[in-house]
């Protein structure tokens, strides 16, 4: 398994009331810290982890008012971002695009 999943399933598995949806996947309540351009940005927002097999590492977080898919990224994928988790338990993502250059986002429960 490679870092980024390590860092995804040890991620999952410290979770607590997440809820299930019908397809396996996992949703809960998330704290968004979103670094990029200088700037940071927080909002309180639904996280979705993906589970099936051929998704499975991929983090969605739902548009909020603050940060949404106009301005950053909200959709990660384990093959094309880097995954790691922070001591203090935190999903941190980190990755570059044209859109915004260089970025880190950590997530945690709420």
């Amino acid at each position: 398994m490679s870092k980024n999943l390590i860092a995804f399933s040890t991620f999952r598995d410290q979770l607590s009331g997440q809820q299930q949806l019908s397809n396996g996947d996992e949703t809960f309540t998330g704290r968004i810290i979103y670094n990029f351009n200088g700037q940071s940005l927080q909002e309180t927002l639904a996280v979705t982890l993906r589970l099936t097999t051929n998704e499975y590492g991929r983090v969605s977080i739902d548009d909020g008012e603050i940060l949404n898919s106009d301005i950053v990224h909200m959709e990660f994928n384990s093959d094309f971002q880097d995954y790691s988790l922070s001591d203090e338990g935190f999903l941190i993502i980190k990755g570059r695009s044209g859109k915004i250059g260089s970025y880190e986002v950590k997530i945690t429960q709420v």
